[in-house]
């Protein structure tokens, strides 16, 4: 978002972060495919962020794939008056946007530069048209995603790099397989509790809570 983004760049120090992320996240063996846990099945997001604000989502699929996404997550709160926008950044404090909606692109304009978002989530019946989720190219080259919830809550995400890979669950355990540099296997275990994925290996335990694709 112009301004607003001043205080969520992605500094090179930060992405140089990232096979560290992935090192912590994804290691070593090998899978075959098998039946896949239904409770697995999903989108989660890491609930845990790096201090510039990288996180991870996982996504199991029904045919035993998977994705991991090493990316940008800043979640943040807005407040609009008629045609203002208030992104409320708490550690960069109050960013003002003038706005419109015109169908389904959203313009903002910030110290005179204009940016236009494309609306990616069908518009929410009988709230503000500003509430959805809506998608645009970030200055890194890579499309970015900000969503506004009913509540007033405002989430930036920016995928930087997407890993595929394939799972296979039994009972409480798992093993993830992501080829490639930065990926390998790793056997986990698992607790789903509503909303809250808990992966566990290695005396280590990592909380992620259920949201929507970002593309459906």
């Amino acid at each position: 978002m112009l301004k607003a983004e001043s205080g969520m760049r992605i500094r090179s120090r930060e992405i140089l972060f990232i096979p560290n992320l992935l090192a912590l996240n994804i290691a070593a063996a090998q899978i075959a495919p098998a039946r896949p846990s239904t409770t697995l099945i999903g989108t989660w997001e890491a609930v845990t962020r790096s201090i510039g604000g990288l996180g991870s989502t996982i996504s199991f699929a029904p045919d035993n794939t998977m994705s991991y996404t090493l990316g940008a997550m800043v979640d943040m709160k807005y407040r609009r008056a008629r045609d203002s926008l208030y992104i409320i950044d708490p550690q960069n404090g109050v960013n003002a946007f003038q706005f419109s909606i015109i169908r389904d692109t959203l313009v903002m304009i910030n110290e005179g530069r204009e940016q236009r978002e494309t609306r990616v989530s069908a518009p929410v019946s009988g709230a503000d048209p500003v509430v959805g989720r809506w998608t645009y190219l970030h200055y890194t080259g890579v499309p970015a995603f900000e969503e506004y919830t009913p509540g007033g809550d405002f989430r930036l995400r920016v995928p930087i790099r997407t890993m595929q890979g394939t799972y296979v669950a039994l009972g409480d355990s798992a093993m993830l397989h992501l080829p490639g540099q930065g990926g390998g296997d790793r056997g986990v275990r698992f607790a789903v509790a509503g909303d809250t994925l808990q992966l566990i290996w290695g005396g280590q335990t990592s909380r992620y809570v259920k949201v929507a694709p970002l593309v459906r």
